[in-house]
């Protein structure tokens, strides 16, 4: 059912596309405000704002209580949410959000509903849905459920002359999921065979001013004797969040930071002068200060949800590579050696130097799927990391034994595939670390969420048990279980060193994906490229 929603027909947008609208600058657009309409009013942002009231019509309770059609198959929501299992690991998670618009679609003078509901899905979905719901006499009626995309942002919803007007933000079809690229303003019109979803503006956000105060600035200190320090903090979507020293002319500085995709570095001396531009998409930064000075990095989030990152600053004395009097701020004016220290903080991103490929299989391991990937690895000499169901290596363990046999790693993924995201701390622990002590020596240190899904508590939680989050850069969506060809194409497309490639070997059929690995390692079979493995 992931992400099948029959499709609504969709015009073609009023103005090209900007060109050059896949770069986010850590400049990032304010929210659009909704125009006011005498036609719109906001329902209740909760159910205890509601009271449970139902006032000349449909109310909270009704929406809490939908069936929706999705893919053909009735979704039953009891209590505003609805759970759908498909056996093993694999299930689909619908949520009615607290937000819902009011206004009259169908032109009969009653208040009708614009429910937005987020379906979580197995492998990497998290779809946001638009459901229409009108009032006939007292009694709801669901139109056609449209889908506005993939780990987007819901801006704003409005009703309009009968239509229904939704601004997102999103990114172009070909750049990664979790990065926030443009705002996109819809319009839904609500014809009798199928929703009509047309595109009124895209708008890049490269360029624009982001909303409201910035964090407030941090002051970074190092321990005496120290030319390092750590900083660590969650970030959320068109946010920013600036840390600031002191140091000399010439003084060596190297910055890495851990962080999903989506998550950049700005970094600036004396904030005018910059050294590393935000539009850059870059993680890591080394240079040589200009003169004495403010150097400044800032973090900056374009990932479509909340994300906990480390960030690593280091400043050396001048004219050396190790800890010396006075730390940031200290040293001469010896001129600066051209030895370059390796940045301290692993990057799980791009670990290796060289043209490296990372390719990484989910939800496994299946006692079908999971000999075939291998078969395919072995025959183009690459190397994979496995993260693995728990549940599922128990049941297969000799599977597990081959993995790690035949050169791969396995990682943790969980027990039972459950979201990280709002799982209580008890939870938390029993899943992962029921899944670290099964795999024992055999594991790495990395966890992948499942579903990509975190909160600030996420990356804390996983360092006391040892384990690094880990994600991804190059998703095929192999789970929706597209053409061999089409998993090829997305893989070859992408290919570069440093590339994460997220695949499954578990969690349904995956016969198209290990048919589209082995085309798409012998059409790279002339790159230049090496496939190791991510987690050691």
């Amino acid at each position: 059912m992931s992400g099948a929603i029959a499709p609504a027909t969709l015009d073609a947008p009023r103005e090209a596309e900007p060109e050059d609208s896949s770069s986010p600058d850590p400049e990032l657009p304010a929210p659009a405000e909704p125009e006011d309409s005498p036609e719109t009013t906001l329902a209740p942002e909760s159910p205890d704002a509601a009271d449970g009231e139902r006032v000349d019509g449909i109310g909270w309770e009704d929406l809490e209580d939908l069936t929706l059609e999705i893919a053909g198959e009735a979704v039953q929501l009891d209590g505003g949410s609805a759970t759908i299992s498909y056996g093993g690991a694999s299930e689909t998670v619908f949520t009615l959000q607290n937000r819902v618009v009011q206004g009259d679609l169908d032109g009969d003078g009653d208040e009708d509903f614009v429910a937005h509901i987020v379906e979580h899905s197995p492998g990497s979905g998290v779809f946001h849905l638009i459901v229409p719901v009108m009032d006939d006499a007292g009694r709801p009626v669901v139109g056609q459920t449209v889908g506005l995309g993939d780990r987007i942002v819901v801006d704003g919803i409005t009703v309009k002359d009968g239509s229904i007007e939704v601004v997102i933000f999103d990114r172009a079809p070909d750049e990664p999921f979790t990065v926030i690229t443009r705002r996109t303003t819809l319009d839904i019109l609500l014809a009798p065979s199928a929703p009509v979803v047309r595109v009124v503006d895209i708008e890049p956000v490269a360029g624009l001013p982001l909303p409201g105060p910035e964090l407030a600035d941090i002051e970074v200190r190092f321990d005496i004797g120290a030319v390092s320090a750590t900083e660590s903090g969650t970030i959320g979507f068109r946010e920013r969040q600036a840390y600031t020293l002191q140091a000399s002319d010439a003084q060596e500085f190297m910055v890495a930071l851990e962080a999903p995709i989506g998550v950049w570095l700005d970094v600036r001396f004396n904030d005018d002068q910059v050294l590393v531009p935000g539009s850059e998409r870059s993680q890591q930064a080394h240079g040589f200060l200009p003169a004495a000075g403010q150097l400044r990095v800032t973090v900056v989030s374009s990932n479509a949800g909340e994300s906990s990152y480390e960030l690593m600053i280091e400043v050396l004395p001048a004219g050396g590579s190790g800890a010396g009097e006075g730390g940031a701020g200290g040293g001469g004016n010896e001129t600066p050696t051209s030895s370059v220290p390796a940045v301290r903080v692993p990057l799980p991103v791009v670990p290796d130097r060289g043209r490296v490929m990372y390719l990484t299989f989910d939800d496994g391991p299946h006692p079908i799927y999971t000999p075939q990937v291998l078969d395919v690895l072995a025959r183009h000499g690459a190397m994979a990391t496995f993260f693995v169901i728990g549940r599922q290596a128990e049941a297969y363990p000799r599977l597990v034994d081959r993995i790690v046999a035949e050169g791969h790693t396995v990682a943790n993924h969980t027990w039972n595939h459950e979201s990280l995201a709002g799982l209580p701390k008890e939870a938390f622990d029993s899943t992962v670390g029921s899944t670290q002590s099964f795999l024992g020596s055999r594991g790495t240190p990395c966890l992948r969420p499942p579903s990509g899904t975190i909160d600030v508590f996420t990356q804390d939680w996983a360092a006391e048990h040892g384990l690094r989050l880990t994600l991804w850069t190059v998703d095929p969506g192999d789970w929706r279980r597209p053409s061999a060809e089409a998993i090829a194409d997305h893989i070859v497309e992408r290919a570069r060193a440093g590339a994460v490639v997220l695949l499954h070997d578990g969690g349904g059929d995956r016969s198209q994906t290990v048919e589209g690995l082995d085309m798409a390692l012998e059409r790279l079979a002339g790159s230049g490229l090496a496939y190791k493995t991510l987690c050691r």
